[in-house]
């Protein structure tokens, strides 16, 4: 992936070009191409990742043997210099890209963690950065983000980049403490076994992302490579070993179309194996063969000479030439990403990096300098420019939180008069969500036309006039974080109206304990779920003693669950709604009991993850009406008491479902739109729901 050198070993001194590893390279970055672009048949592409670990090992060390060998020691500094300049210029300019396009577009605006991805992969801990962080699917998932990190590719240029620049230093120990070839054969095959073995004990021990994204768990796929790169040096091979190439492709190939595109083996630490597979093609290809001829043709050659640029310009490009920005999608969409990636992958290689790689006349200590300061500069840049992700985009600040906060007042609600009640509602709007939102004037509850809820009748009654603001809690996961914050905000801007507060847990629905599958993998429910909704909740309202309770629930309920007997029903079966309905019933008396004097479900608009859509389970409408059918049996078994307001209606009638502006990742409403949405449609539910008045 980041050599594009590809050589195979002649003499003990004598690396030769070899065509046709370059030809294996391309087959690799096309099977990470079509995983990348959901294409049938390549739900295993990302072994084309393994692939580029193990020629990786192979060709760098076959360098090192021969250097060492012909001079006597290697020269660190130098080769430290080759890899800085041929790695990151490329790198750097494509992390610069992202920050200037965060910047003056919002095509990353869904990121959180942006400015942990870029530092990440500056520094060359980008693995590590994703999986303390949030790299993997299921913890993006886990915090209902629907956004793709334009450098999430990066992490596996990380490990890359760590094993150079450990190996030189490791294999010159080796080649000291090994007295003779068979002697340093023996001990980096015991280095090599070792980390071979720690890929399953990783999975069995810290999990299936730290055995797919942890440094330890994936080395045993590059020192494949480099045992066999020391074990051939300078050894004449039979030309019968050709036959291992077309076997070795097949294995691969089968594997790339057999393998699950999550969980499986690659997330059981079974990946080593792929490595051996990808030994015995590399020791095929050094004997000459049909299979040598087909891998080096000149289409074949070409893309493995820009392979870097292809798999590090390809995510990003992906990333934002979805069908929302283009208006096409299918393979005439999969057909423009890959034009313009390798188009951008060429220009790139004639016009930047080559210049950079083949100035040979720059020394080491100008290279390593300029590398480093290169690096900090622009990672001085990210922290400036690109905010932290302990503010996520649809979070509202403090001082905010503060104007709207919940206080003891006990008076009730209405102010008992003798005269005919005044109304502070102002007169219904026939506008959509604006794009900005001002405060409205102090103490009216604007509405739209959309104003709807399931318990909404054909003639609604005005607002009394409120001897208090109308207390609200919202509750629920990320998604209801969201929400609630434009709450919050509106609350902020009307404190005669209402005062409101979260008592949120990301990442947990109302679906208490058992397991939850993402795509082909189970995930245990964390205990901090069943805390928040049995104490920290709880607690909370009993406390405060809201007037009102939104409950809001998106991704995590209409997720496959099993429990711990082991049985998973089917999403629609009844023992699915049965389990649904007695949770939710939980929660919800728990809440009256604790004091709230009403609940409001809501059926909160569909994860629509414009940018990088899986058709996961949060994306299906029929899973999340089920959902709303038991929200309106609750309903309906506790009048006066729980409702159900429509906010998927709102949405579409006011033209937010699918707008980007209002929900980035797909999933989260802006700050600004969730205080619109709050001003004209949601605040007044939840008013109407605390004085019974559907």
């Amino acid at each position: 992936m980041s050599e594009t050198a590809t050589a195979s070993v002649r003499s003990a001194s004598v690396i030769a070009y070899q065509p046709a590893l370059d030809g294996v390279r391309a087959l690799a970055v096309a099977a990470v191409l079509c995983f990348h672009g959901e294409i049938a048949g390549f739900g295993g592409g990302y072994l084309g990742v393994s692939v580029f670990f193990t020629l990786s090992g192979f060709l760098i060390t076959s360098l090192l043997a021969a250097e060492v060998e012909k001079n006597g020691s290697i020269g660190l500094g130098a080769f430290y210099a080759r890899r800085a300049r041929r790695l990151l210029p490329a790198s750097i300019l494509l992390v610069v890209l992202v920050m200037l396009a965060s910047v003056v577009t919002n095509w990353f605006d869904g990121v959180a963690d942006l400015r942990a991805h870029i530092i990440g992969s500056l520094l060359q801990i980008a693995n590590w950065v994703f999986l303390a962080g949030g790299g993997s699917y299921q913890e993006l998932l886990q915090q209902s983000a629907g956004a793709a990190s334009p450098l999430e590719h990066y992490w596996s240029l990380a490990i890359e980049e760590q094993f150079y620049w450990l190996w030189p230093i490791a294999f010159v120990g080796i080649w000291k403490l090994g007295a003779s070839t068979r002697g340093r054969l023996w001990i980096l095959g015991g280095i090599t076994a070792a980390f071979v073995v720690a890929a399953p004990v990783t999975a069995a021990v810290w999990g299936s992302d730290a055995a797919y994204w942890a440094s330890p768990a994936r080395a045993g796929e590059i020192l494949l490579g480099a045992f066999l790169a020391l074990a051939i040096a300078g050894r004449s091979l039979s030309p019968r070993l050709w036959m291992l190439a077309p076997g070795a492709l097949v294995v691969l190939g089968v594997c790339i179309v057999v393998f699950p595109s999550a969980g499986g083996p690659a997330y059981a630490g079974w990946l080593p194996a792929i490595g051996v597979v990808s030994c015995a093609l590399l020791l095929g290809l050094q004997a000459d063969s049909p299979v040598r001829s087909a891998l080096s043709v000149a289409p074949l050659v070409w893309l493995g000479k820009v392979s870097y640029g292809v798999y590090l310009f390809h995510w990003p490009i992906f990333v934002v030439l979805n069908d929302e920005r283009v208006g096409i999608d299918g393979p005439l969409l999969f057909a423009l990403r890959i034009v313009v990636t390798l188009a951008v992958a060429q220009l790139s290689f004639a016009f930047f990096e080559q210049p950079i790689r083949r100035a040979s006349s720059v020394g080491i200590r100008p290279t390593m300098v300029s590398a480093a300061a290169a690096t900090g500069a622009v990672i001085i840049a990210a922290v400036v420019v690109i905010p932290g992700a302990s503010s996520d985009y649809w979070s509202t600040n403090d001082e905010i939180a503060e104007a709207a906060a919940l206080d003891g007042d006990d008076t009730p609600l209405l102010v008992v008069s003798t005269t005919a009640p005044s109304t502070t509602v102002a007169a219904p709007s026939t506008t959509a969500v604006p794009d900005s939102t001002e405060p409205s004037d102090e103490g009216a509850v604007t509405t739209s036309s959309t104003t709807t809820s399931s318990t909404t009748t054909s003639t609604i009654p005005p607002i009394p006039e409120l001897a208090r603001p109308v207390r609200m809690i919202v509750a629920g996961d990320s998604t209801g974080e969201a929400y609630g914050n434009g709450v919050v905000a509106w609350a902020a801007a009307s404190p005669d109206v209402a005062q409101a507060e979260l008592n949120v847990e990301r990442g947990c629905g109302f679906l208490r304990g058992g397991d939850y599958r993402i795509e082909d993998e189970w995930f245990e429910v964390r205990s901090e779920c069943s805390d928040w909704l049995e104490s920290d909740l709880i607690d909370r309202v009993a406390e405060a003693q809201p007037d009102v309770v939104l409950m809001v629930t998106t991704s995590w309920d209409v997720l496959d669950h099993r429990w711990d007997d082991g049985f998973a029903p089917e999403f629609d079966s009844i023992d699915m709604r049965e389990r649904l309905f007695a949770e939710f019933s939980a929660a919800t008396d728990a809440v009256l009991g604790a004091g709230a004097g009403s609940v409001v479900w809501l059926k909160a608009p569909i994860p629509n993850p414009l940018w990088f859509s899986r058709g996961t389970a949060q994306e299906q409408p029929a899973r999340h009406a089920i959902l709303h059918e038991v929200m309106a049996e609750i309903a309906a078994e506790r009048p006066g008491d729980v409702y159900v307001v429509d906010l998927i209606e709102y949405f579409d009638e006011a033209g937010l479902t699918e707008d980007v502006d209002t929900r980035p990742d797909g999933v989260h409403v802006t700050p600004e739109a969730g205080q619109a949405i709050a001003e004209n449609f949601l605040g007044e539910q939840m008013v109407r729901a605390a004085l019974d008045l559907f």
